[in-house]
């Protein structure tokens, strides 16, 4: 099952330096793990928790870029620590591996901050390939998850989505450039490709980003997009 990704992505710099994090109390997916890792033999992972209690303690820790979260755990939902890693790890990406492949669990994943959601079952080259393309700017979501989300939205648009108007604050909420850039990541593009089309710095669009993030209260680039939306910015 290939994963499909909401950005266009292109394959990373030989420099590539991801280095992950796995929370997950299955064995046979840590041994899966590491089979996708030989396949990027300059990736490395970190560490390992196998419930939330250890994962609060010892991921939080970890100077890693893209954890690796199962929803299901042996002390609680994954989803949980979705939030506190987004409050306190704004930079890294958070990836869900798992077997839920309903849209409740998708949607409220999302909203928790995951960047991407892969469900179990895929090939190790389509784990590769999510991280990279998370890794990318991307936010890759397994096809079947993907086409559920958009029969939904287009049968059961939100009440904020339906009624979104601009009012004179949320106008001057946003900068030129800042509005600029989110119309770019609507359209899929990635921080690299908005840099190129702007005519500015990658740093300065990652800077442009952090700062949506901040005026809108999100952690993901599915949530600034959703509420931009929702908000009549889009």
């Amino acid at each position: 099952m290939p994963v499909q990704s909401a950005a266009r992505t292109r394959a990373p710099d030989s420099g590539d330096s991801t280095s992950l994090y796995l929370i997950e109390d299955d064995p046979a997916i840590l041994e899966f793990v590491r089979e996708a890792l030989l396949l990027r033999p300059g990736w490395r992972l970190l560490g390992v928790s196998r419930d939330l209690a250890h994962a609060r303690e010892h991921a939080l820790a970890a100077p890693a870029n893209v954890f690796l979260v199962d929803l299901g755990l042996p002390d609680g939902r994954g989803e949980a620590l979705l939030r506190t890693l987004a409050m306190h790890k704004p930079d890294a990406e958070l990836l869900v591996f798992t077997v839920f492949g309903d849209e409740s669990r998708l949607i409220e994943a999302l909203e928790a901050g995951a960047t991407g959601y892969v469900l179990k079952g895929c090939a190790p080259q389509e784990l590769v390939l999510a991280v990279e393309q998370i890794r990318a700017g991307g936010a890759p979501i397994s096809p079947l998850l993907a086409r559920r989300l958009l029969k939904r939205f287009r049968a059961d648009p939100s009440p904020a989505a339906q009624n979104a108007s601009v009012s004179s604050a949320d106008q001057m909420l946003l900068s030129q450039r800042e509005t600029e850039v989110l119309q770019l990541l609507a359209q899929g593009y990635v921080n690299k490709e908005i840099a190129l089309r702007l005519s500015i710095a990658p740093a300065t669009v990652d800077s442009h980003v952090k700062n949506l993030y901040r005026k809108l209260s999100v952690h993901s680039r599915v949530q600034v997009i959703r509420v931009a939306q929702e908000r009549g910015l889009l």
